[in-house]
This record gives C-alpha cells, structure tokens and sequence, in this order.
C-alpha cells in the first residue's frame, strides 16, 4: 500500500511533528467568538479547530463560541425572493461584544452578501462598509480580529437552478451562474485590503481542492447545494486556517530503522526484535476521524491530511511483506516498500484509537451545538426559525461535563504494534 501522506511526508522531512505550544494565538483562559453565517452555524470547521485544540494543547482552556446565524450577512442586503429579510450582523454585534467579552473574534463573510446576483459596485460597497464597520466594533471592544475570506460558491451541483446574468432576478434557490467571480472580487478585496492584523484566505485553497478533485472525478463536489460544505469541505477549512496560523503540526509520525533500532521520529520506544517481528510502543494523539472515501482528497491537499493521519515509517526490514498487530489484533497487512515511504495506520479500521477519536469528536460535536444555541438565544437575532437554546446557565453546566469526557478522551494514547513477517 502507497501512503497518501508521501508528499506530505517529503514536505515535512526533519520537521518536528509537536511545534512549540506558544506559537498558538489563543492564551489559557481566553474566549474565542466565531461570527458567521449559515456554513459558520453549521458548526463542523468549528468543531474540527476545536478538536485540535483539545488534543494539541491539553494544558490550555480556551472557550471556543460559535455565534454563526444562517442567511446573516454583514453588508444588511436581502435578495427580494429571500423569504425575510436576511439578519444582519450589525443588529446584534453590539450585543455578542458586550455580553461575550472575547478576546478574539474570527469573522468569515460574503457568501450571502452579494445576494447571488451578478456583481455590482453598489453591493461591494455595501460589503466593504459592512466589514469595516465590523472592524472598528471589534477594535473598539479591545477584543483581537482575524478575518476569513468568503468560500467559494460552487455552480455544477445546481447546474439547473443557476441562471444566465441577464436573468430579472436571483436568489440563493436560483443564483447567478457566475456568482464565484463575486465572491472572488470580495476574497481579493478583502485580502488586499489589510483590515485585520490576520487575513485568512479559504476561499484559494478549497477552491484548489475542488477543482484538482473534480479533474479526478468530475461529479466531486463540495457543497451539493454550492453553498454549504460538507464535512471534508469543512475539514479543507479548518485545517487551512490551522496553518495559516502556523500552529497545524503534521500528522503524528514515527519513522525509526528496524536494522539499527534508531528512532529519527515521533514518540516511539521499547523497540524489539525477535523471530523477524519488531515490536514497539508508539504514542499518538488522537486524529480527526476521516471517512475511507477521503483519502484521495489529501492527495490533492496535504494540509488537510496533518489532522487525520497517522504515519508510520519503518526501514531495514528483511522480509517483503508483514502482517501489523496491535496487541493480539491483527489490523491489517503491508508491504516492505510501503512501510519504508510510510504507510498511515488510520487506514486501518481495527485500529483502537479510531473508535477514541469518533467518539472524542462526537463529544465534542455535541458541546459545540449546546453552547452555540444557548449563546445565539442568549444574545438574540432577528431570524425566524430557529430553535431555541438552553438557558446559558444549564448550557455552561451541561458543557462543563462533557468537557471533562473530551479532555480525557483527548489525552494521547499508546499503542503496542509489532510487525509480523507473512510466508509468502
């Protein structure tokens, strides 16, 4: 088996795989506010950053928010078939500021602010206000901004609702079959524009991805409806913000020599060797769980990769081909070749620690969506709709609890693996 973590291992080469822990913005004891609209308030990216930092950075609390509200905007247009007025940030920011009191704030617009019409300066302008009125609010708050760039708009899955520019009108049901270029004049703009001491660009890299994937698959796709991803979409977000902050460590990786027992990588340790089997311990930290099917998307973005794998690299073995145990379990079989380029051990559904993870990320999951409903309810929205959060107070104990299980279940984990030979 050929590792899909080779060109990430090329680039990562005498790395270290656990950076200094203060190259993290976020201090201990710090709130975090995440503002956005209906891709932000579906929670995924939030809760993948959220995950690595319970797995990462163990000795640090930081309260994550996220305060996202779908159809939002931050430049207070509305489409005219749009069902109501679409909410608009400024309505409530004031509030979200006062009663959160975070000390950064993480914004992502402009999917619905161009109202998924062909472009016009008037709705840029209103866009731009918007975002600089933002900026100043944060500012004046004393809270820290980073800004995210708009994702991109995706037309082939909803070939048949997007209309031609000169249609009489648009709506997110029947957008502009262009509508990306908008959304990529208000990326550049917002990029150029140095609003925020951090600018983070998602709308490049997921765009990358979908169109390197789509070359491979033509049907691939995103977000089936071009607008909201989907969970790996979301993990090319997350991850991608992770780097830009320079804080996404690589996959966690062991590469040791079986002839000379000489560990170049990864907490590996208690390395024997008996009967042509090599036994060791390997300490790892759980990975984001990754469905089978996305593996031939971190071919096309490695970054994406750092968070989910579990790369093992193991030279000077005599025989061709060995069968891998944990414990008793035997967890699958690999070639010489393919241990010496790596292999990645999540690939392998026995393995202990992928259960740990999907139920570490469920939890986590689960936190997310109680406290961004009991904040959106505690400091209000004008949106129908929408279901109502618990009372904060109930929230934050119910959260409490659950964090206790992910912090636990967050610790890194040791492995026991041998490699086998197999009679061929």
């Amino acid at each position: 088996m050929l590792s899909l973590f080779a060109a990430f291992c090329l680039l990562t080469a005498g790395q270290d795989t656990h950076p200094a822990r203060d190259t993290l913005p976020f201090q201990n004891g710090q709130r975090v506010l995440i503002l956005g609209d209906s891709n932000t308030y579906a929670g995924t990216w939030v809760q993948y950053l959220e995950m690595f930092l319970f797995t990462h950075y163990p000795d640090r609390k930081i309260e994550v928010i996220n305060l996202g509200l779908p159809s939002e905007t931050v430049s207070g247009l509305s489409e005219p078939d749009h069902p109501y007025p679409r909410p608009w940030l400024h309505e409530r920011l004031d509030r979200a500021l006062r009663k959160i009191k975070p000390d950064w704030v993480i914004a992502c617009y402009g999917m619905n602010d161009g109202i998924y019409y062909p472009f016009s300066e008037d709705r840029f302008k209103a866009y731009q206000a918007g975002m600089r009125k933002l900026v100043d609010k944060v500012k004046a708050s004393g809270a820290r901004l980073i800004l995210l760039t708009p994702m991109p708009f995706d037309p082939v899955p909803v070939k048949s609702a997007v209309r031609p520019a000169g249609a009489e009108k648009f709506s997110w049901v029947a957008p502009f079959e262009g509508y990306d270029e908008v959304l990529s004049r208000y990326s550049e703009w917002l990029m150029s524009s140095k609003l925020a001491p951090k600018m983070i660009d998602i709308h490049t890299p997921i765009d990358k991805v979908l169109k390197q994937m789509r070359f491979i698959f033509p049907a691939f796709h995103f977000a089936g409806d071009g607008v909201h991803l989907d969970a790996p979409g979301y993990l090319v977000w997350a991850t991608h913000v992770l780097s830009d902050l320079n804080v996404l460590s690589g996959a966690d990786a062991a590469a040791f020599d079986a002839a000379s027992v000489k560990i170049r990588r990864g907490s590996v340790a208690h390395i024997s060797k008996r009967q042509g089997a090599v036994s060791f311990d390997w300490t790892v930290r759980p990975p984001v769980p990754a469905s089978p099917n996305w593996r031939a998307m971190f071919g096309a973005d490695a970054t994406s990769a750092r968070m989910c794998g579990l790369l093992l690299i193991v030279s000077g073995l005599p025989s061709q081909r060995y069968a891998v145990f944990e414990g008793s379990t035997h967890i699958g079989e690999v070639d010489r070749s393919g241990l010496a380029s790596g292999i990645d051990l999540s690939d392998f559904p026995r393995l202990s620690i992928l259960s740990r993870s999907a139920e570490l990320l469920s939890l986590v999951r689960e936190r997310e969506r109680l406290l961004a409903l009991a904040w959106l309810t505690e400091v209000g929205y004008k949106r129908p709709d929408m279901p109502a959060g618990k009372p904060l107070n109930t929230a934050l104990a119910e959260a409490a609890a659950l964090e206790a299980k992910i912090r636990e279940l967050a610790r890194p984990v040791t492995l026991t693996l041998r490699l086998e030979p197999v009679n061929q």
